[in-house]
């Protein structure tokens, strides 16, 4: 989508469920049909945020997901996002069922805000359609016959390989340049598509500016993606890039 088809969101339209697309341990990613009123139909992926706190029986069938989240130990990550009204602020503290709620809601709502910001960058990033709840609509990459693979499953030649480096670091130059850094970045968290890379997967963002340890998950993303690039044979230097990276803040 290189522009933004405002019928997607304005215009009245139906959405076709075709089934789960991936699950990680995050989220659930359901491929969707959406049908315009006038027949204009195009392919999203509908992410739906696994709850991280099942407090009664029923409720994952009740979301349409089939487990709960298997991420922990996200402190580290909410370091620098505020909660500005005090009773916020102590319901966190307390961890009480309103305070997790708003863990949840602020997690969540990360991802749209900050692949928002990149998308208006030219970072390439799938489109961010919509965000509400825990369900985040956002633009499909791949075809009906298959979902576009994560780097680590695509079959790379030499030469690809080395494009694909190339567009990393492009992308990466323009992320840290917007005062993010990824802070769970993989060959997992990648997608290659049509000779294209994709950045996907942010809802653990850093900002760099409001999070004191955000130069050191910069340093531990470019660590994990130099490693998986060096051992398919790509000449590259991790604290090279990170220096390089570190001139774009």
């Amino acid at each position: 989508m290189s522009d933004q088809p405002s019928w997607l969101v304005a215009e009245p339209y139906s959405d076709v469920d075709h089934g789960v697309v991936k699950s990680g341990k995050e989220a659930q990613v359901n491929l969707v049909e959406r049908i315009g009123d006038d027949g204009r139909s195009c392919l999203i992926a509908r992410k739906r945020y696994l709850p991280r706190h099942v407090t009664q029986k029923g409720q994952l069938e009740a979301m349409g997901v089939q487990r709960a989240s298997a991420f922990r130990h996200d402190v580290q990550y909410r370091e620098g996002r505020q909660f500005r009204k005090s009773r916020d602020r102590r319901a966190i503290e307390r961890m009480s069922t309103y305070g997790k709620k708003l863990l949840q809601d602020r997690w969540t709502g990360t991802e749209h805000d900050v692949m928002s910001d990149l998308w208006r960058a030219g970072v390439s990033v799938p489109y961010p359609i919509a965000f509400a709840d825990d369900v985040f609509d956002l633009e499909y990459v791949g075809s009906w016959e298959m979902a576009a693979p994560q780097l680590s499953a695509a079959r790379l030649s030499r030469d690809q390989l080395a494009d694909a480096f190339d567009q990393l670091l492009a992308g990466l130059r323009s992320i840290t340049a917007a005062g993010i850094a990824h802070g769970d970045l993989s060959a997992y968290n990648l997608l290659w598509w049509e000779d294209r890379l994709w950045f996907i997967d942010f809802p653990q963002s850093i900002d760099l500016a409001a999070n004191l340890q955000g130069l050191d998950f910069l340093h531990r993303d470019v660590l994990n993606i130099c490693g998986w690039f060096t051992r398919r044979g790509v000449d590259v230097d991790a604290e090279e890039l990170f220096a390089d990276l570190l001139s774009f803040l």
